[in-house]
């Protein structure tokens, strides 16, 4: 899906944050479930450089406030919502 035609039906949720108070970092498929679209998506976003990530070894994280904040960088560089 292009990055102009993400749809948010429903308020993503405040990032958690940890006993420290650290955000708390999610798994492709907790991503792909707070943005409601398919793992798939996540995938290719994140290959494309669209999102970013955070990867020790194989494992890939994702930071959800840096995720909303780069999908609407994403959507205001190609003219997203008119």
């Amino acid at each position: 899906m292009p990055t102009d035609a993400i749809v948010m039906a429903t308020p993503i949720p405040e990032p958690e944050h940890n006993q420290q108070g650290a955000r708390r970092l999610l798994s492709q498929t907790e991503l792909a479930k707070a943005l409601q679209v398919c793992k798939l998506t996540v995938s290719r976003w994140t290959t494309a450089r669209i999102i970013p990530c955070h990867r020790v070894g194989r494992i890939v994280r994702y930071d959800l406030a840096a995720v909303l904040a780069a999908i609407a960088k994403a959507e205001n560089k190609k003219g997203g919502n008119k």
